[in-house]
């Protein structure tokens, strides 16, 4: 004890002679780095909300701040990335008008390069988050796909288990059907649908109401073997066949006075579509009794069940790429972009398919990054027609000098939009985005301003005209605008109708549709934390008042 107690005092007499020796080299006086610097300007905002807290472009605003007045005729005021005029300050207050550009978010006092953040204030316009719209928290993972039904609702396919709390104890696991105005239809029995860690990615109704989805899943519904399709009935549920298989040996005894299982194990109940691919699809369609799957396919998998038992399946591949059609019931369709001679499909895309549309007429223009499809020039972006044959008709000329990520189609307007990385269409500049006519050349008079800080995701047009554009940029010509600008048909500002602050994610798709009041609304999803200020789970929508 004695000893340790020792060992305790020579620690401390050690370190206080460490310490001491410290003091004794700090008797040595050095310059203060911080000497000379800038005395704190003592300018703070409070948190209450300026007065009005809402209001339009030009509107008088009055912020509660202190410390301004000495610094009067050196502050500038900016209104979410926009420069407003000053009106009055004095010691407790800062009045400003907000500008003609204003949208909502924070501001901020600048002081040469010192910069002091003011409270939210929104910009009243023409746009506005739908509270109608009963979403409610949302989905917990992201919405690859909104599918309007023959029912008048929507089916949501993507990468989620709950909706709006629904789905707590029996997860949804990728799939759910809403309402036209966002509500819940607890009327879907999926029974575990794509599995707990499977993804549905796209989905096409079928007459009678039943679906066909893809994605990446092995899945469905407690079924096994299933290769990233299936086919569902109108409230979700997989549709399956009994197919006879090899019984399995098993150790049954005629004298033991069990029960035979030979007749039972020659049975199986599987997915009555038979058929898949080794890669889900990123979108797949429905048109005169087939079915189409677009996307970085590899293979086309289906099962021989007269091989197969019930728990060892002997499986047919083909290769496949960019895209393959089959029947209802999943069979390949050898006679769609597919070589018989060599019993695989065409070569496809040379790179990757991002996106497509289906026209009404069954043809299909892909869309991502590639130089060549089926071995002939296609600079990301070409047509296919009926037998899945590169549509030389289509006048897409030399395509794009960079990647394609999405691409939409209007019947209303009869154009195609595209967004991307790319600075030219078939020789003519552009901005990341391009309107085209439905031939594949491009709008007259169409332009739009440089995207700031990233570039468009996703782009669509509206039935009036007007066009919606969302990615990663920051800024639209000189105008701070975050993750989504609203255009005209011509792809100029819509000034009236960008009052909305940040929008904070990534844009899959949108949906146009009616608010509960019959106004223009358009549905947003996607992986989508926030807009303009306020929480939503991956959906909301959006009035655009006239």
């Amino acid at each position: 004890m004695k000893q340790l107690f020792r060992y305790h005092i020579a620690c401390f007499l050690l370190m206080t002679g460490v310490f001491a020796g410290c003091k004794k080299d700090n008797d040595k006086y050095y310059p203060d780095p911080y000497a000379g610097g800038k005395k704190p300007l003592g300018i703070a905002f409070s948190d209450v909300l300026p007065t009005p807290n809402t209001g339009p472009a030009g509107a008088q605003v009055v912020y509660k701040v202190v410390g301004l007045l000495a610094h009067k005729d050196s502050i500038h005021f900016y209104q979410n990335g926009e420069l407003a005029q000053i009106v009055n300050v004095t010691d407790s207050t800062l009045t400003v008008v907000m500008p003609a550009a204003a949208s909502s978010g924070t501001g901020w006092v600048a002081i040469g390069a010192q910069v002091f953040s003011s409270p939210l204030f929104r910009v009243s316009g023409k746009v506005r988050i739908d509270n109608t719209f009963k979403a409610g928290l949302g989905t917990d993972g992201p919405i690859y796909q909104i599918t309007p039904t023959s029912d008048n609702r929507y089916l949501l396919t993507g990468s989620f288990h709950l909706y709006n709390s629904n789905g707590q104890g029996n997860w949804l696991n990728g799939i759910a059907k809403i309402e036209k105005n966002g509500q819940y239809v607890s009327d879907m029995k999926t029974d575990s649908a794509a599995g707990r860690f499977g993804t549905l990615y796209s989905a096409a109704e079928l007459p009678g109401g039943g679906f066909i989805l893809s994605g990446n899943f092995s899945t469905y519904g407690y079924k096994r073997n299933i290769s990233n399709m299936v086919r569902v009935n109108s409230v979700g549920q997989i549709d399956t066949v009994v197919q006879t298989v090899i019984p399995e040996m098993g150790n049954y005894d005629p004298d033991s006075g069990g029960k035979d299982m030979t007749e039972a194990n020659s049975k199986d109940t599987v997915s009555a579509f038979n058929g898949g691919s080794l890669f889900g699809g990123a979108r797949i369609y429905y048109y005169n009794n087939r079915i189409y799957s677009i996307g970085s396919l590899y293979a086309y998998f289906q099962t021989y069940y007269p091989s197969s038992t019930r728990n060892a399946k002997v499986t047919d591949m083909r290769f496949v790429n960019s895209i393959m059609s089959t029947d209802v019931d999943g069979n390949l369709d050898s006679s769609y972009h597919y070589d018989l001679g060599q019993h695989q499909g065409l070569s496809g895309a040379d790179g990757s398919i991002k996106d497509g549309i289906m026209q009404t007429d069954g043809k299909i223009v892909l869309v991502g990054k590639f130089t060549k499809f089926d071995n002939q020039p296609a600079n990301n972006i070409v047509r296919l027609d009926n037998n899945g044959q590169v549509d030389k008709t289509f006048k897409s000329g030399t395509g794009t000098d960079g990647d394609i990520y999405s691409i939409t189609f209007n019947p209303t307007t009869q154009k195609y939009l595209l967004s991307g990385r790319f600075t030219s269409y078939n020789g003519q500049p552009c901005n990341g985005v391009m309107l085209l006519n439905a031939d594949g050349s491009p709008v007259p008079g169409f332009n739009t301003d440089i995207f700031g800080n990233g570039f468009p995701l996703h782009a669509g047009q509206l039935k009036n005209g007007m066009i919606l554009v969302s990615g990663s940029f920051e800024k639209y010509g000189s105008r701070r605008k975050v993750g989504l600008v609203i255009l005209n048909a011509d792809g100029s500002y819509a000034a009236a109708y960008n009052n909305t602050g940040a929008l904070g994610g990534v844009v899959y798709g949108i949906v146009e549709t009616t608010s509960a009041e019959g106004e223009t609304a358009v549905i947003l999803y996607g992986v989508l934390m926030s807009f303009d200020s306020n929480p939503i789970g991956n959906i909301c929508r959006i009035i655009l008042a006239k």
